[in-house]
């Protein structure tokens, strides 16, 4: 775990051969990826780097060749007879120009949704960039997001001190808009809830944690739930840079903590490849065993109170026409795509659908964790996001609602780059603003097209 020292000359090279031989003994859907695509030019055709650069080395199947051309040259008969007839090639040694392939895939996972054979392009990414992290070559921006969380469990190296200033913060700003009390509660053994957001909607972007507490105030739940001085943070880079052995060291404390704390629920926020990570990798796959809890996320949580009838709303205070972007790691890899739009046309008068959209969605261009890499931010703004920018503009959408950090990021840049005309912030936000608490919502909203 942390940085690593850089492997050099023909140690780096047969390093990383070994490690694309090993495919032939790992996970088998790894090794079929190595023998299945028939490069019939589908995943580029719906891949957002290739639509923003339809360049070689953007197209998903020359990406992967970085790989599979070095394993069929090591590890195939056909490989080992016919060499580049069979698309056998060996690795060349130039290990940045494979490192700067995989970290320009979102890791949208877009190209499995269309490919026929279901090839998903984003385990091969996520395999290079093992590779370049066991070798010492992660971008060092990425590193130290992964160091930064190790350390302090949350990728802002924000202190418990911080984060209680925070949150009595957003207690007063409930109750400026409210004229009451509604607690966000802060390390209490014994409730039901353990709240786990992604740091940014706490210290950045917190409106969408005090749509959460404003919903347990109406449910008269305020005492069922809490949060962590410690553990805040679902952020988990170590998928992004590849390293299991970071991510599980990341996710072992909220673990831990929601046992110290008695919940029955890790209530996971608007991050979805938090609740990927926990609900579809360390809970399905029992990391720590059986566990005393359950995962479960806000979005659907909220939406089954309104569909129950027990919120309610004044859609006025978000008059303003208003898009969601469905996250990949939500829209695509858990299925939570309905939830978001219950909360949003519940609490929003003009709500407008970008198309296409859920587990067909186009990636912001920042995913796979590279929101956090400003030393591509170009490649970003230029690049990987030119569909989504032009899914948003064909909607006429003046608010755009996500539920990821990463995406809000990207689009926060987005909107200064290119001078856009539409706000960007989180499901939960909407409903922030126009739920009612003892019959009348907010009576503050700061919102404005454009930031």
């Amino acid at each position: 775990m942390g940085n690593k020292d850089k492997v050099t000359g023909e140690g780096l090279r047969k390093s990383v051969i070994d490690s694309i031989k090993a495919i032939d003994k790992g996970p088998k859907v790894l090794k079929l990826y190595m023998d299945m695509c028939a490069r019939c030019g589908t995943c580029a055709e719906v891949c957002p780097v290739y639509y923003g650069e339809p360049t070689e080395l953007r197209n998903p199947v020359v990406r992967s060749d970085l790989i599979r051309s070095v394993f069929k040259k090591h590890s195939t008969i056909s490989g080992k007879i016919l060499g580049a007839l069979a698309g056998a090639k060996d690795f060349d040694g130039d290990l940045q120009k494979f490192v700067d392939a995989f970290y320009e895939c979102t890791g949208c996972r877009r190209c499995a949704t269309f490919c026929p054979f279901g090839i998903d392009n984003s385990v091969i990414t996520r395999k290079g960039r093992a590779i370049a992290d066991s070798l010492g070559y992660t971008p060092e921006t990425m590193k130290n997001v992964v160091k930064t969380s190790l350390e302090t469990c949350n990728t802002d190296g924000a202190s418990p001190e911080a984060f209680k200033a925070a949150i009595d913060f957003l207690e007063e700003e409930m109750k400026d808009e409210h004229g009451i009390d509604i607690k966000i509660p802060v390390d209490v053994v014994g409730t039901d809830y353990f709240y786990v957001p992604p740091s940014g909607d706490v210290l950045v972007n917190p409106e969408a944690t005090t749509g959460i507490a404003k919903v347990f105030y109406v449910l008269g739940m305020q005492d069922k739930w809490t949060m962590s001085s410690k553990c805040f943070d679902g952020a988990n880079y170590g998928l992004f840079t590849g390293n299991d052995a970071d991510m599980k060291a990341d996710n072992k404390p909220y673990v831990d903590e929601a046992k110290r704390l008695g919940v029955k629920y890790m209530f996971m926020g608007e991050c979805g490849h938090a609740y990927r990570i926990m609900k579809m990798m360390m809970e399905k796959g029992k990391w720590w065993g059986e566990l005393p809890f359950k995962v479960i996320n806000c979005m659907e949580w909220t939406a089954d109170r309104i569909k129950e009838g027990k919120l309610q709303f004044d859609k006025s205070k978000n008059p303003m026409p208003v898009t969601y972007h469905d996250p990949c790691n939500f829209g695509r890899s858990c299925g939570i795509v309905e939830a978001p739009r219950i909360i949003l046309k519940a609490s929003c008068q003009d709500f407008r659908e970008m198309y296409p959209n859920r587990g067909e969605n186009w990636c912001c261009g920042g995913g796979g964790g590279l929101s956090a890499m400003d030393d591509i931010r170009e490649f970003r703004m230029k690049v990987s996001s030119v569909k989504k920018m032009e899914q948003i503009s064909d909607t006429g959408a003046e608010y755009l609602a996500t539920a990821c950090s990463n995406c809000k990021r990207q689009f926060m840049q987005l909107i200064e780059t290119h001078n856009a005309a539409f706000a960007i912030g989180g499901v939960h936000d909407m409903l922030s603003r126009a739920i009612l608490i003892n019959g009348k919502a907010a009576e503050r909203v700061d919102w404005e097209a454009g930031g």
